[in-house]
């Protein structure tokens, strides 16, 4: 049997500590389902049942309120504020409130809701900006909390190689867990601030590069654990792990961007899809299997192919809601999973389609275009993070090798004129004793420790990487291979140059 996180690495890493972010986006989705099927003149009764079905924390909140009204006698105003009072999200308290004012006054219920989901799109417009500034400070921040904290090592490497500073191991492990503690706060700041989104949908059905993708990582990680453990034990040098493992990791990681790249583009164009649908289906007064024959599919670029598979499947006849399943499955996006099942839903309860493909192509170009704006924030980090990241590695094995070939060479020379330094030593200042010519340095030591310290800043940034641009987390894989390579070639390249420099400078 194969184990479950073998089986499924596609899990949401963010669900559950950005509550508040999950939140906005939640109100913005069941706020579209339902403006849109409030366009098919149900019951009030009928609406919010339907609403209660649906995933989300505000679903649950709907749901109280429609149990409120159905098994003890509540109208919806006064259900709507009770549930309201045991809320804690301030976004869903107000909504709630609102919503039990408007029953109040007896405001149309599908004009009301309307302008609740325009009013949420630009709410959540302003949020997920304000995340995406906040995102480009600590970026930038954590730039700088690298290049600091990786100074600070590389004075402690200087100064035990220089310096008699006492046990040389327990140094080690105290500037060691200060970089761990600086690196992964940034990373977890990054985490944090970076807007809340869920790129892929988890359906059964996936994109073919999903599939490809989950495929190979059932094969390659485990290989890749038991590869990296033997490379390890029998003592193999650190940059050909780090290769083996970026090379292991490359097929995984290619997928899942190849994936996400594509699910940018059907996100943008989902929305002219879902309008062009709903106003051909308005006009004429057509199903929607008519209404795709009448579409143009040129004019959803992206999504051309997988529309002309659904109209396809639908001339075959078969079950519509297994071709718009396979529809929603094979483009592998969360958010046309979501507003074309709003879209579907609505028109089945008879719901006018214009309005409905205008509501639903609004909410859902409004999202489309907030990720723009945030790749062109992460896309800056990724560019800075790469140079940054080989630079600093570049840094600590340069000063180590440099010390490590002075500190032999001092070594050798002391062997060499043992006779003549032990005459001179007894002449020598008292203080040169503070100093930590001629060994005792555990050199060993201190190269596993930089190897440990690159492996840490290559993690670091990996995950820093991940959470600043978002998307799938097969796209973990592609940074994690590309950081990797970098390692391996700074740890491969990196000790030849300083060695050549040290033996020029020395005479030869």
């Amino acid at each position: 049997m194969e184990m479950r996180f073998m089986k499924k690495i596609d899990f949401d890493i963010g669900r559950q500590i950005k509550e508040d972010q999950a939140m906005m986006l939640d109100l913005l989705n069941i706020l579209t389902y339902l403006s849109s099927i409030a366009t098919a003149n149900i019951s009030r009764n009928r609406i919010f049942e339907i609403a209660s079905q649906q995933d989300g924390i505000t679903a649950k909140s709907l749901k109280k309120v429609y149990l409120l009204t159905r098994n003890y006698g509540y109208d919806y105003a006064t259900a709507c504020r009770v549930v309201a009072e045991e809320t804690h999200h301030p976004a869903l308290k107000d909504f709630l409130i609102r919503l039990s004012n408007a029953f109040g006054t007896g405001e149309d219920e599908e004009k009301f809701l309307r302008g609740e989901t325009e009013r949420m799109v630009e709410v959540y417009t302003n949020k997920y900006l304000s995340d995406v500034e906040s995102l480009k400070k600590w970026t930038d921040g954590y730039a700088a909390l690298l290049v600091s904290v990786i100074l600070i090592i590389a004075v402690f490497l200087i100064s035990t190689m220089l310096f008699k500073m006492g046990d040389t191991v327990l140094m080690s492990l105290l500037a060691g867990a200060l970089f761990c503690f600086v690196t992964f706060f940034g990373v977890y700041v990054i985490y944090r601030v970076a807007p809340y989104e869920r790129m892929t949908h988890s359906l059964e059905i996936k994109s073919e590069e999903q599939e490809l993708a989950r495929k190979m990582s059932r094969v390659i990680l485990p290989i890749l654990g038991i590869t990296a453990l033997i490379l390890v034990v029998i003592g193999v040098e650190p940059w050909i792990i780090f290769l083996v493992l970026a090379a292991l990791l490359a097929p995984i990681g290619v997928a899942g961007m190849k994936d996400c790249k594509k699910i940018e583009k059907r996100d943008f164009d989902i929305s002219t899809f879902l309008k062009s649908l709903g106003t051909i289906a308005g006009t004429a007064e057509a199903t929607l299997r008519v209404a795709l024959e009448h579409l143009d599919k040129k004019s959803v670029a992206s999504l051309e192919e997988p529309v002309n598979r659904l109209q396809k499947r639908l001339i075959n006849g078969i079950n519509p809601k297994i071709c718009w399943r396979y529809f929603v499955g094979e483009t592998g996006s969360e958010l046309i999973n979501r507003f074309t099942n709003v879209f579907l839903d609505a028109i089945d309860l008879g719901g006018n389609p214009t309005k409905i493909g205008e509501v639903t192509a609004h909410s859902s170009l409004g999202i489309a275009i907030l990720r723009a704006k945030r790749k062109l924030v992460s896309s800056g980090f990724i560019n800075l993070v790469i140079p940054l990241h080989a630079t600093m590695s570049g840094v600590l094995i340069f000063i180590y090798r440099i010390m490590f070939s002075f500190n032999n060479s001092i070594a050798r020379m002391m062997e060499e004129h043992s006779t003549e330094i032990g005459g001179a030593a007894e002449q020598m200042p008292a203080g040169m004793s503070y100093f930590n010519i001629g060994g005792g340095v555990d050199l060993a030591f201190i190269a596993k420790y930089v190897t440990i310290i690159v492996l840490v800043l290559t993690i670091a940034n990996v995950l820093a990487s991940k959470f600043a641009v978002g998307g799938n987390n097969y796209t973990l894989c592609f940074y994690a291979s590309l950081l990797f390579f970098v390692s391996a070639i700074v740890l491969f390249t990196v000790p030849l140059f300083a060695d050549s420099i040290f033996t020029m400078q020395m005479g030869g």
